[in-house]
């Protein structure tokens, strides 16, 4: 593996696109500062979530969700800085849109786009579940994309694992709660066990907005957390891939989880648009 500093960060994401938008761009200069080659970002974080953030995307303003795409694709070209950018795609009026990571790259070209699999049952009133697994190389570093929900089944970092993944970005959106629930606890468990069963390394971003049920964090193939941000506050981390494994730490897993032939790789209904087939399809 080369070396790939990756920047991941997290803010209170709210329906206000071009407040989520000047956020992002915040975060995409101090990155650049810091000499990240990639600012990653969390689940719907450009767009807002439907369902927490508002109720559905009936009347919603696609025009500025394009309008602040592209001004951050501008961005993106003139800090040289790839972008994994949490927002919603747009298929038709009449069919439901994806919630998806754009991977926007240093000269801003839209290169690929990963569509949320597993979509919760509530997910599935506003979203049509992605079908289709995404990676990217960037230094020599196989990066593999997840959002939320995917951390729930193992066959999808199994799958990944299977395609010479060594590195996940994963962007969550477990915030805007009422308080404390299993969530405190669940993912910060999985990630790093997914990573300890498949030899990867994650990054795992939330939104802050309170109460944020955990901070960003990076987690190791020996199942250690590398480095966390407090949660229910905006932040961002810096991180170094590979980095190596914790002090006293091991791998474990030499032996792939074999998936089943009939293998489903995704909870919702898939839509046969030609825009979600297309990874590259515009906004």
């Amino acid at each position: 593996m080369g070396k790939l500093r990756v920047a991941s960060c997290q803010f209170p994401v709210t329906e206000d696109i071009g407040r989520n938008a000047r956020y992002i761009q915040r975060y995409m200069k101090r990155a650049a500062d810091a000499g990240a080659h990639v600012l990653h970002t969390s689940e719907c974080c450009l767009s807002g979530y439907a369902g927490t953030d508002f109720n559905s995307f009936n009347e919603y303003n696609w025009g500025v969700l394009r309008e602040e795409t592209a001004h951050l694709r501008r961005l993106a070209a003139q800090l040289h800085l790839w972008l994994i950018l949490g927002s919603a795609h747009f298929l038709d009026e009449e069919t439901k849109p994806t919630n998806c990571l754009y991977l926007i790259d240093p000269q801003g070209g839209l290169v690929n786009r990963y569509d949320k699999c597993m979509c919760t049952l509530g997910d599935q009133k506003a979203y049509s579940a992605g079908n289709r697994l995404v990676t990217q190389t960037i230094r020599e570093v196989k990066i593999g994309f997840a959002i939320c929900y995917d951390i729930c089944y193992p066959q999808i970092y199994a799958a990944y694992r299977d395609q010479g993944v060594q590195l996940m970005l994963h962007s969550f959106y477990n915030a805007r709660d009422t308080g404390k629930n299993c969530l405190d606890v669940l993912n910060v468990r999985q990630v790093p066990t997914r990573c300890a069963d498949n030899l990867m390394w994650a990054v795992a971003n939330n939104s802050s907005h309170p109460y944020s049920h955990w901070g960003t964090f990076v987690a190791r193939p020996d199942a250690t957390i590398a480095q966390q941000l407090r949660m229910n506050q905006a932040g961002m981390l810096v991180h170094e891939f590979p980095d190596g494994l914790s002090e006293g730490g091991w791998i474990h897993n030499q032996m792939p989880m074999k998936l089943a032939r009939d293998e489903r790789l995704h909870f919702g209904e898939p839509s046969e648009h030609p825009r979600q087939i297309d990874g590259q399809s515009e906004p």
